[in-house]
């Protein structure tokens, strides 16, 4: 089911960007030392007790300083991947997250961590040239699939 916006739609309403993006995974820990020591962001406390009052643990994973408290991570230890083959994960003909993207500063940095990624095993794409960035794709240890983005030099 399509529906059409309205015409004034975000007029009266200021919003300043995304707070948080929520995801499953079925280890915390293998994913805070993907995301905080494999990509070197910022993790928060691990908390217990959802807002809603679930008991599964969860944390936060910030990928740069900002407003923005970036992924929000819930563990289930008996969630199932949505999609199982490489080929899906790189399609585009599903409804759903298809990607995250992350911002680097500049060629250096991503040349460093395609580095880091390839000394941890990690698959990732060539790098391609996008318009007026470069970017790289690759997996983290749930196989959601994550972007880095840089500028051209």
């Amino acid at each position: 089911m399509t529906t059409s916006a309205p015409d004034n739609a975000g007029t009266t309403t200021p919003w300043r960007g995304f707070h948080h993006v929520a995801l499953v995974t079925q280890d915390l820990d293998a994913t805070i030392r993907f995301y905080g020591d494999l990509l070197g962001m910022e993790v928060g406390d691990v908390m217990s007790r959802d807002a809603r009052g679930g008991r599964s643990r969860h944390r936060f994973i910030r990928p740069g300083k900002g407003e923005t408290w970036g992924l929000h991570f819930f563990e289930s230890p008996d969630a199932r991947p949505v999609s199982e083959t490489e080929e899906e994960k790189f399609s585009l003909e599903k409804v759903g997250l298809q990607h995250v993207a992350f911002a680097l500063p500049d060629e250096a940095a991503g040349l460093l961590l395609r580095e880091r990624l390839r000394e941890n095993g990690v698959q990732m794409t060539e790098i391609g040239d996008v318009g007026d960035i470069r970017n790289t794709l690759f997996l983290d240890n749930n196989g959601i699939l994550l972007e880095a983005t840089w500028p051209k030099e």
